[in-house]
C-alpha cells in the first residue's frame, strides 16, 4: 500500500523549471559581441535597468544581484545537472505515464531530453533564484534595446525574490501542477507588467506582449514540442497578465485586504504584492478573478483514502498530480472546439490523478469534483467524446459518480474494460 512520495521543499516544479530555462530567449540578430566578464558600460546599464525596475515597482533592492556570464557551452551541462537535482528518473517516468495515457503527449516521448533540448542556441540569460544572481550568457550585449526589456523582466523576479521569497510560494508543489502554474502565472505576470512599463521609455510597449509569445513560438524545440506543452509553457507569461490587468480592474487593497472596485486606473503593484502574500492557490482562479477576490471556492482536496481498496489488492501508486482547470482545458483543446473544451473544463472544483502499477501493468485513475452536477456532465461528456475518438491510448471508462458532482477516468493499455469496470467497482 504505498503511493508516490511527495517532495519536500526545496525542489523545482517543472513550470518553473521550464521558465526559468527559457525566460530570456532572443534571436541572434539581437546580439553583439560583448566581453567575457561584464565590462564597465555592461554594469551602467545593468544598475540603470536594476534602478527603473526598482521605480517602477515601488519597491526597493535590498542586496546586490551580481551580474555574471557563462560560456555558452558550459550552459547545457549546467541545465543538465540542474535537472538530475531536481527530478529522478523515476520521476520522469511517472510524468511520461501519466500524461501518455492522459493522451497529453505522443507515447515514447523523453520528457527530461525535451526540456533539454529547449534550452538551445538562442537561450541568452536568466535570473537564478538559488544563487540569486543573473546570467547573460556569451557575449550577447546589453547595450540592445529588447535585451534590456527582458533584462528589466528578469529583474522583476530578483526583486520580487527578495521581498517575497520566490522559492517559498506553492510554484515548488511538483505534485500539485495546477497549484504551481498559478502561482508561477502571478510571478511572470507580474515581471511581464512592469516590462511593458519599461517598454515606455522605448516607444515599443504595444509590441512587447507579441514579442514575449514569439521567445517561444519562433524556436524549432517549442513547435516540436505537444500543444498540451506549448500552452502550459505560455500560459505563465499571458494569462498571468491577463489575470493581473483583470483584477486590477475588480480590486484594490484596503486594510490588507481586498475590496471591490470599477474600472482600471492603472498598474496598481500594491495588488500585485498583495497577491504575493496571498497567492492564487488554482489556475481556476487565475483564470477567473473573482473567485480570488471571495474565496470561497478553494480547490477541494482530494482524499486518498478512496483508493485503499486497490491498494490493499497490490497496485502501487507511482505518480500523482492534479491537472487544474487550465491544463484539463488545454487536454480538451488538442480535440474538442476551443469553446467546447473550455466549457467542460469550467466549473472544476479538484482532481487528482494516480498512476498505479501492479506486476508490469498500469492504469492511470483520474478523480474529479465539480462545483454542479452540470459541471460533471459537461466534463464527463467531453471525456466521452476523447475516448470515442481515440485521444486516450488503449481503453478507458468514463464514470459519473451517480447524484454527486464526480466523475471518475480509468484508462489502461494493459487491462480490458471489463477489469476496469471491476476496478471502479471495488472503490
Amino acid at each position: 500500500m504505498t503511493l508516490a512520495k511527495r517532495r519536500q521543499p526545496g525542489s523545482f516544479q517543472l513550470g518553473w523549471w521550464i521558465a526559468i530555462c527559457v525566460s530570456i530567449v532572443l534571436s541572434p540578430v539581437l546580439a553583439e559581441p560583448s566581453p567575457a566578464d561584464p565590462s564597465r558600460g555592461d554594469q551602467e546599464i545593468f544598475n540603470r535597468v536594476l534602478k527603473e525596475t526598482a521605480r517602477i515597482r515601488g519597491l526597493e533592492f535590498k542586496q546586490k544581484v551580481p551580474l555574471n556570464r557563462i560560456a555558452r557551452e558550459d550552459l547545457h551541462p549546467l541545465f543538465e545537472k540542474e535537472l538530475e537535482r531536481v527530478y529522478t528518473d523515476n520521476d520522469f517516468r511517472g510524468i511520461e505515464g501519466s500524461l501518455e495515457l492522459l493522451g497529453a503527449i505522443p507515447e515514447g516521448l523523453r520528457v527530461d531530453r525535451m526540456l533539454l533540448a529547449m534550452i538551445g542556441e538562442q537561450v541568452a540569460g536568466l535570473y537564478d533564484p538559488a544563487s540569486k544572481e543573473m546570467k547573460v550568457v556569451g557575449d550577447l550585449s546589453l547595450g540592445v534595446g529588447l535585451v534590456q526589456i527582458i533584462l528589466e523582466h528578469e529583474l522583476t523576479h530578483a526583486l520580487t525574490d527578495q521581498h517575497f521569497d520566490l522559492q517559498s510560494l506553492p510554484i515548488e508543489d511538483i505534485h500539485n501542477d495546477d497549484r504551481a502554474l498559478a502561482a508561477l502565472a502571478l510571478v511572470e505576470g507580474d515581471a511581464t507588467l512592469s516590462m511593458l512599463e519599461y517598454g515606455k521609455d522605448l516607444g515599443i510597449q504595444s509590441i512587447i506582449s507579441t514579442f514575449v509569445i514569439s521567445l517561444f513560438m519562433d524556436q524549432a524545440s517549442f513547435n516540436s514540442a505537444p500543444p498540451f506543452f506549448q500552452g502550459w509553457l505560455i500560459f505563465p507569461y499571458i494569462g498571468g497578465e491577463t489575470f493581473l490587468l483583470d483584477a486590477m480592474k475588480k480590486y484594490r487593497v484596503e486594510d490588507h485586504r481586498l475590496v471591490p472596485k470599477k474600472g482600471f486606473h492603472g498598474f496598481d503593484w500594491e495588488l500585485v504584492d498583495y497577491f504575493y502574500r496571498n497567492p492564487p492557490v488554482s489556475t481556476e482562479q487565475i483564470l477567473h478573478p473573482e473567485k480570488i477576490g471571495s474565496r470561497d471556492d478553494p480547490p477541494k482536496e482530494i482524499d486518498e483514502d478512496f483508493l485503499q481498496p486497490i491498494l490493499e489488492n497490490g497496485w502501487e501508486c507511482t505518480w500523482e498530480n492534479t491537472l487544474g482547470e487550465f491544463l484539463t482545458r488545454t487536454l480538451f483543446e488538442q480535440t474538442l472546439r476551443l469553446t467546447e473544451a473550455r466549457r467542460a473544463a469550467e466549473g472544476w472544483g479538484g482532481d487528482r490523478y494516480f498512476l498505479l502499477a501492479k506486476n508490469g501493468r498500469k492504469v492511470l485513475v483520474w478523480f474529479t469534483i465539480w462545483d454542479t452536477l452540470e459541471d460533471k456532465e459537461e466534463f464527463a461528456d467531453s471525456c466521452d467524446k476523447m475516448r470515442k475518438r481515440g485521444v486516450f491510448p488503449g481503453n478507458a471508462v468514463v464514470h459519473r459518480v451517480e447524484d454527486r458532482p464526480e466523475a471518475l477516468v480509468v484508462i489502461s493499455r494493459d487491462l480490458n474494460s471489463k477489469e476496469i469496470e471491476e476496478l471502479i467497482e471495488s472503490l
